[in-house]
């Protein structure tokens, strides 16, 4: 089946019933989640029978692939209900069991979620997201003491950001780009009007939210020329091509900028609004199918991929 699905598409599996009938991989789902979960939670090998498990070991292997192709296809267009890929309250006790951002931070080495973590719940793994992220920039940058009759108010210093009106972009990338690790500390951001004073207000967390959201209207606008949108489905965007023409070699400078200021977003627990196509989330988590890029050639160019779809069933000769 591993092999089958690398020359199979999206079309053949949902309306040609290729390589098997939907409900026969459904089957096949069930059976390696069950092996899987076996796998990774409950036989975990010792290590005086190393040796012996190289068969389980290559089972394992083939499986996890066979299940994250699966996955990855589902994402794109299910084959199933969501809950057939969940294992029900697993990692539920671990996370329970957690105190401290090293608690948490060691749960990632568990191997059910190295190996297979689609069988753990997105509400549950999102859960733990939160766990991690929120301890470690408690550990940082302190904890707003909620007590009014307390002059300590809990939270470290910050580093102060200036940013004006207008030019939210070039001074962001001015102030913020090189701030490296320190990104993580409290940032605190004070607005200047077009005279050059300071606005009235207390960044509390409120002015780095309208910041982002300024930056976000320009730096995420498609006439921007730094993203594009998909043509196929959901309006979602990608890194334009073409940016170098638009930027010049400042192009990668704004690109590593805005990742910078969106892990900033993802570890304030700020919502993210622009919404990015599935294969371009799978090039930032660095574990990206290439065998996958036909059918994602549908979310970016439908016509192309369509006139490839047609190629490849063609009974005539192609030249004609």
């Amino acid at each position: 089946l591993l092999h089958t699905l690398i020359i199979t598409d999206d079309v053949e599996i949902h309306d040609m019933d290729k390589p098997i009938p939907l409900h026969q991989l459904r089957r096949c789902i069930q059976v390696l989640k069950k092996l899987l979960h076996r796998a990774c939670c409950l036989d975990l090998p010792k290590e005086e029978d190393a040796p012996s498990q190289y068969l389980g070991l290559s089972l394992i292997s083939a499986s996890a692939k066979v299940m994250r192709d699966l996955y990855d296809r589902s994402s794109r267009k299910p084959l199933c209900l969501p809950k057939l890929w969940i294992i029900d309250d697993l990692l539920e006790c671990e996370i329970r069991r957690c105190d401290s951002f090293d608690d948490y931070e060691r749960l990632l080495s568990l191997p059910i979620l190295r190996i297979c973590p689609f069988l753990v719940s997105f509400k549950r793994r999102l859960k733990l997201f939160e766990r991690i992220v929120t301890t470690n920039r408690i550990l940082i940058q302190g904890q707003n003491n909620p007590n009014p009759f307390v002059m300590d108010s809990g939270l470290k210093p910050g580093i102060p950001v200036r940013i004006m009106r207008g030019r939210v972009l070039e001074d962001g990338l001015a102030t913020m780009s090189k701030l490296g690790r320190n990104m993580r500390k409290r940032i605190v951001v004070h607005y200047l009007n077009e005279a050059g004073a300071q606005e009235a207000g207390v960044d509390i967390g409120g002015l780095f939210k309208e910041f982002w959201t300024d930056l976000c209207a320009i730096a995420f606008d498609p006439n921007y020329a730094l993203f594009r949108v998909t043509e196929g489905a959901g309006n979602c965007m990608y890194p334009n091509p073409a940016s170098g023409a638009a930027h010049g070699a400042l192009h990668v400078t704004l690109f590593e900028f805005l990742g910078r200021i969106l892990g900033k977003a993802l570890y304030e627990g700020i919502t993210i609004h622009p919404r990015f196509a599935h294969f371009f989330l799978s090039f930032l988590r660095g574990d990206y199918n290439f065998l996958h890029m036909l059918p994602d050639l549908s979310t970016m160019d439908p016509v192309l991929y369509n006139n490839l779809m047609y190629l490849k069933s063609y009974d005539g000769d192609a030249e004609d």
